[in-house]
C-alpha cells in the first residue's frame, strides 16, 4: 500500500510494510547511500521532515514510525524493534545503511548495530537512550540527574493518570523539550497528543522483547559513531551520552549549545552540520 504526497517541490512516497503482528508506515525519498532515521518515543517520523527534504538530495532517505506511533499499527503481541528494522531494510533491499536515532530511537539503532554490524555503515545518535540502562556505580552528579528525572517523570505520570492531558503535555515539554519554539513546538505538541497512548503509557513498548543489555557490549561497535547532546536537555541525557561515548571505540561526542532532547528540532542547523560531516566521512 502506498500514497504519494507533495511537500514543496519534493515528492515523498508513503508506504506500509508488514511485520510480525502488524504493519510499519514509512516514507522514502531520494537516491544514493541509504540513511535510516529512527524517531524518539515522544515523537513520530514527522520529526525528521526537514532532514528528509535536505538529505534526500544526495541520499536515499527512509523515515518510519515505530510500533503504535504515527501510521504504524500498535503491537498486538511480542515483537522486537531490531527485527522490525531488519524487516524494513530487507523489504527495501537495503543491505547497508547509515542509522540516525534520537533518544530511544538511538537505543534501537545501537541494538541493531550490535545485532547486524554488517548492515550499518555508521551511527549518529542524538540524546541517545540505551537498552537495559547504564550500570552502577554512579557519580554524585549522575545520581542527582537520575533523581531529578524520576521526580519530574512522576509528576507527568500523575497528571496523565488524573486525565489532565494538557498538564501532562506541558510537563513533558518542560522536562525534554524546553528549547522548542514556533512551528517545532507546535509539531512536538501535535505528535505527543496524537501518539499519547505510546508516549504516556508505552502500550507497544511493554510488549517488546528485551535484547541483551547494550551497555556491556558497546565496545563491539566499530562503525563511525557521532553522539549529540544538548545543554538544554533533561540532565539525565548527558549521563547516557557520556557513558555511551566512553563505551564505543573512537566515538565522537558533540555538545550542541541551545539544543534540548529533540536536537534536530531545537537546533536544526547544528544537527544538519553534524550529520553532513558524519556522512562525508564515510566517503
Amino acid at each position: 500500500m502506498q500514497s504519494t504526497k507533495s511537500e514543496g517541490s519534493a515528492k515523498v512516497t508513503s508506504h506500509r510494510v508488514g511485520v510480525l503482528g502488524g504493519e510499519l508506515a514509512y516514507d522514502e525519498d531520494g537516491r544514493g547511500e541509504p540513511v535510516l532515521f529512527i524517531h524518539s518515543a515522544i515523537a513520530d517520523r514527522r520529526m525528521w521532515e526537514d532532514q528528509s527534504a535536505h538529505f534526500s538530495r544526495d541520499h536515499r532517505v527512509v523515515c518510519f514510525d515505530l510500533r503504535g506511533f504515527g501510521g504504524s499499527s500498535p503491537a498486538s503481541g511480542e515483537f522486537s524493534y531490531t527485527d522490525d528494522i531488519h524487516s524494513l531494510l530487507t523489504h527495501l533491499r537495503i543491505s547497508r545503511a547509515f542509522l540516525v536515532g534520537c533518544s530511544m530511537g538511538g537505543a534501537f539503532a545501537i541494538d541493531f548495530a550490535l545485532a547486524y554490524p554488517q548492515m550499518v555503515s555508521g551511527l549518529l545518535l542524538a540524546a541517545p537512550g540505551l537498552s537495559g540502562g547504564v550500570e552502577a556505580p554512579f557519580e554524585p552528579d549522575e545520581k542527582s540527574a537520575f533523581e531529578y528525572d524520576e521526580k519530574k517523570s512522576e509528576k507527568i505520570t500523575e497528571a496523565w493518570s488524573k486525565g489532565d492531558r494538557s498538564e501532562a503535555v506541558e510537563l513533558l515539554r518542560q522536562l525534554w523539550c524546553s528549547a522548542l519554539t514556533g512551528p517545532s513546538l507546535d509539531l512536538f505538541r501535535t505528535m505527543v497528543e496524537e501518539n499519547s497512548a505510546e508516549v504516556f503509557e508505552n502500550q507497544s513498548m511493554k510488549l517488546a522483547t528485551n535484547p541483551p543489555p547494550a551497555y556491556v557490549r558497546l565496545g563491539e561497535i566499530r562503525m563511525p559513531t557521532t553522539i549529540l547532546i544538548g545543554d538544554q536537555d533533561n540532565p539525565s541525557s548527558p549521563v547516557f551520552a557520556r557513558r555511551i561515548a566512553r563505551g564505543i571505540p573512537r566515538a565522537r561526542l558533540v555538545n550542541v549549545p541551545g539544543a534540548d532532547h529533540l536536537v534536530n528540532l531545537s537546533t536544526p542547523k547544528a544537527f544538519d552540520v553534524e550529520l553532513t560531516a558524519a556522512l562525508r566521512k564515510l566517503g
